[in-house]
């Protein structure tokens, strides 16, 4: 296996956000490498469109077909036919695994036509000659829209603005004749790649790091270059979790279980990882690093990982987990943190709740097909209400009427209204606060945990949300869901575009205190056709979208993966899921129907008689 010099974990939150208005995205997750087209300018102007593979450099190539040449030959590994295009002392010095930046072109890339500079004369040397001149050089230029630039260095990923200074992506290539042939004295230090080309070498994985309240792990999705060694992924996959993220999951959105002092390797032999940490780290600690490393590397990765177990030595002591008896020989199964699974799931089956024509609040435990278990009596609150939603641990309630208007309070009452009208949507984190958005001017609230304590009125905190290449001022967020693990959020903007976000409590007042943030993340889905009518987490890495006049759900994975669509036949006026749990939608008539997956047969719900069971607003709790 040649040598590996693409960036070994680039982050990314899906590289084919170029957003198809279908709302279609799709990444492959596998795939060979292949050679790809490269247009050739002459002037700035649209140029003939040659079609080349990977070679080695002709006689008498001019120095645009000589870029072109080895821009193919790099982006496909070929190393040792790459550096045939490079002069003899840029042949010995060029180390593509040093590359600082990963270009990512929306389209292919365009290698314009240079004018070869005359050589220049040298000055007289201290022995008093003149030499023969410095050899002729040329400047090629190759642009195009750059979709996404990842940097090797950080393993941070960013998509640039239409107008920032790496919208059109210059890259500038020095070449000099050398042998009576072109040859290139000064590649830039950044690897050039097309967006299929990229599709095609890179794979989805999943890192995993702890939310603010060590107790969930959240997936930080990176594709990993599918021409590097299982040992070597490894090791890098363990490197990485030494430092938290760096892209929108950072700033204190999560965190990691490994003290910055401790030294962490990694080795791979017969599917089972070898980790070693040495350095201080606590008992709690080790329990926390121990299950960041099984779900990274034995539960992570949409292609498969070849990691089968695991065992950890902390300071050459095995790590034994809890009931884990004398084994250090660890599956996933035995790791004691993993993603937030949801709530509503107990002994009895999945608690839903949903509110009546009349105002009554029920809970309700679905059976299979369809069969309704024990309808509760939760809560009266009176007619005109149109929305509700269940705090995770199920102790309070918030409800919208159909002006806007927000109640909050207790599971059991009283309701009390709150400040601001307009409210669109509600979603309760993990530690019971309601987050709410008014559909104005990129607005988001968030009502602290205080304020359902007492059945009281308290002051909202707006949210401050960061800029993205897909937000300008003005802008709504029609609908918003907090993910299981408290940490990140899945938005419709405009009602025609998803997008998601990381939460970040700003440093010193922790979740529930002070003020918050929203980091965009880079991944977006628009659907200008259809729409989205409302947005729903399916699972740590999954969420379902309703959209459309055709009533649509789709399942969109958070990392960029391909989505699934279901088209139902009935007027879906909304949906609700949580992990591992039945998909329950709101339809016409005041009924609800299930499903026990998008793929799956919908049951309408109704009694152990057949009697359908009426509701409106379905909702797991959160």
């Amino acid at each position: 296996m040649g040598s590996v010099r693409r960036p070994l974990l680039a982050v990314l939150a899906a590289v084919t956000a170029a957003l198809a208005v279908t709302g279609c995205v799709s990444m492959p997750s596998a795939g060979p490498v292949l050679s790809y087209p490269v247009t050739q300018e002459t002037g700035g102007q649209n140029g003939q469109n040659l079609q080349f593979t990977t070679q080695l450099p002709g006689v008498g190539w001019n120095p645009q077909q000589v870029v072109s040449g080895f821009l193919i030959a790099a982006a496909a590994n070929q190393d040792q036919v790459a550096r045939k295009y490079l002069a003899p002392a840029e042949r010995k010095s060029w180390n593509p695994s040093l590359t600082t930046t990963t270009y990512v072109y929306q389209t292919r890339p365009n290698v314009l036509s240079a004018a070869p500079q005359p050589a220049v004369p040298q000055p007289v040397g201290t022995a008093g000659k003149k030499g023969g001149g410095q050899p002729p050089s040329a400047v090629v230029q190759v642009t195009g829209k750059i979709q996404a630039i990842l940097s090797t260095k950080d393993g941070t990923y960013a998509v640039p603005s239409a107008s920032g200074p790496n919208s059109s992506g210059p890259q500038y290539f020095t070449l000099v004749k050398t042998g009576g042939e072109w040859r290139i004295s000064a590649p830039p230090s950044a690897l050039l790649l097309t967006q299929a080309q990229f599709t095609d070498d890179y794979d989805l994985r999943n890192l995993y790091f702890f939310d603010p309240n060590d107790r969930y792990l959240v997936p930080d999705p990176v594709y990993v270059p599918l021409q590097a060694s299982a040992s070597t992924l490894t090791s890098r996959l363990v490197g990485y979790l030494k430092t938290p993220p760096k892209d929108w999951l950072a700033g204190g959105a999560t965190q990691t279980a490994f003290p910055a002092a401790t030294k962490v390797t990694a080795a791979l032999a017969d599917g089972l990882a070898t980790v070693n940490v040495t350095g201080t780290i606590s008992k709690a600690q080790e329990a926390e690093a121990d299950s960041q490393l099984l779900w990274t590397l034995v539960g992570s990765g949409q292609g498969g990982s070849q990691v089968k177990s695991l065992t950890l030595y902390v300071n050459g002591k095995p790590f034994i987990p809890a009931g884990g008896g004398a084994n250090a020989v660890q599956i996933l199964a035995q790791a004691e943190y993993g993603p937030a699974t949801g709530v509503g799931a107990t002994a009895a089956g999945p608690v839903v709740y949903y509110l009546d024509s009349a105002g009554d609040v029920y809970s309700d435990r679905v059976g299979v097909a369809g069969v309704a278990g024990k309808q509760t009596l939760v809560a009266k609150i009176g007619a005109g209400y149109t929305q509700i939603a269940v705090s995770q641990d199920g102790k309070y309630l918030a409800a919208l009427r159909g002006d806007g208007e927000l109640y909050i309070g207790p599971i059991n009452g009283p309701l009390a209204r709150q400040q601001g009208s307009g409210y669109m949507t509600l979603s309760w984190d993990p530690t019971d606060n309601l987050w709410t958005t008014t559909g104005a001017d990129e607005q988001i609230f968030v009502f602290r945990g205080s304020a359902t304590l007492n059945s009281r009125q308290a002051k909202p905190i707006e949210v401050t949300v960061t800029s993205g290449p897909n937000i300008v001022s003005g802008d709504q967020f029609t609908a918003l869901q907090i993910a299981p693990d408290g940490v990140r959020v899945a938005m419709i903007l405009n009602s025609d575009e998803l997008t998601f976000g990381a939460i970040v409590w700003e440093p010193g007042t922790g979740p529930g205190l002070g003020s918050v943030r929203i980091q965009l993340s880079f991944f977006y889905v628009s659907d200008f056709t259809s729409g989205f009518d409302g947005v729903t987490w399916y699972g740590a890495d999954n969420v379902i979208t309703l959209g459309g006049p055709a009533y649509t759900l789709t399942e969109y994975p958070v990392n960029g993966g391909t989505p699934t669509s279901q088209t139902l036949d009935q007027t879906v006026q909304s949906v609700t899921a949580s992990p591992g749990q039945a998909l329950i939608a709101g339809v016409a008539k005041d009924e609800m129907i299930e499903a026990s997956s998008l793929t799956g047969a919908w049951a309408t719900i109704a009694t152990s008689a057949g009697t359908p069971v009426k509701g409106i607003s379905p909702t797991y709790p959160g």
